[in-house]
């Protein structure tokens, strides 16, 4: 990627998702489940408004149904409407055609309630891995512009670890094109690696995990000494730390889903604070002018 296809500013994204929806659980599960997507959001949002940003939206298409006035409250606030999928399956579970339809029915839900064309994508759980690069293709035949699924580290439900970690361009198995936005990692040293680990700062359980310290060092880092942009990401929840516990078959989600959740608002307000940022469609206007492409799977 050349330097005039990399993205200036830093971009917050939120992914807009219901407690519930994140945990694993099946949908036909969901009514069973008490909503509180307002009792993290509003926080959110009054975090957003006092720092003066606006943000891109990943908003899951099944929630939009329901709390349509939600989507049409953001789109008054200024910020971006994006998709998250309908039904927060992971994609690399979903046959073509079943991401094809889940695509299209939850971009025609955002923008009837938005007024406003739905030109970025974010898979639940990063769940475009290397078994899954065929979703870019449908993405790219969608005509989506952008893509912010791939998380170029190792987890156990997603990640791409070898992929670029910079935004660009992206050839598709099928020769499509499609701008990539990763979320950040750092790469760091590693005594087993010659080309070192990479270390996922971009937001999340990551974001809970660090001592704010540790998040504010790594994308000064990432900003100052690389040039490059910080993706961030949150989901509504995260700032609802009374939110019910349930019982799951693994611990590794549970744990992640619930640490450290009183911590969120102060991290973010101290991020905030520390970063500008904007949405994605507003640093993409910087970069479609001079792209470039690269491969998906290539290192950077």
């Amino acid at each position: 990627m050349t330097p005039s296809t990399a993205l200036a500013p830093n971009v917050f994204s939120v992914d807009l998702e219901d407690w519930y929806q994140g945990l694993e659980i099946d949908m036909d599960h969901w009514g069973n489940y008490r909503p509180r997507l307002y009792q993290g959001l509003q926080p959110l949002l009054d975090l957003l408004e006092e720092a003066g940003v606006r943000a891109t939206f990943f908003v899951l298409g099944y929630q939009a149904e329901r709390t349509p006035e939600v989507v049409r409250d953001l789109v008054a606030r200024g910020h971006e409407i994006a998709s998250h999928g309908y039904t927060h399956r992971f994609v690399y579970r979903q046959k073509p055609e079943e991401f094809r339809r889940e695509l299209r029915r939850a971009r025609d839900v955002l923008e009837q309630l938005s007024g406003r064309r739905v030109v970025g994508y974010r898979a639940p759980y990063f769940s475009i891995t290397a078994e899954a690069l065929w979703a870019l293709d449908i993405l790219a035949e969608e005509g989506y512009l952008y893509d912010s699924s791939v998380f170029p580290t190792f987890n156990y439900r997603y990640g791409i670890p070898g992929a670029d970690r910079h935004p660009g361009w992206v050839r598709t198995p099928s020769g499509g094109r499609l701008f990539e936005i990763p979320l950040s990692t750092v790469r760091l040293p590693h005594a087993r690696s010659k080309r070192g680990v990479n270390i996922p700062l971009g937001g999340g359980g990551y974001f809970r995990l660090y001592p704010y310290e540790v998040t504010r060092a790594l994308a000064r880092h990432l900003v100052a000494r690389e040039a490059q942009s910080l993706i961030f990401y949150v989901h509504p929840w995260e700032y609802d730390p009374d939110h019910p516990v349930v019982r799951m078959p693994r611990a590794v989600p549970k744990i992640t889903h619930y640490m450290n959740l009183s911590s969120t608002a102060g991290k973010t307000r101290r991020l905030l604070r520390d970063f500008s940022f904007t949405t994605m469609e507003r640093a993409l206007s910087h970069v479609f002018a001079a792209p470039s492409e690269s491969s998906c799977a290539s290192t950077s």
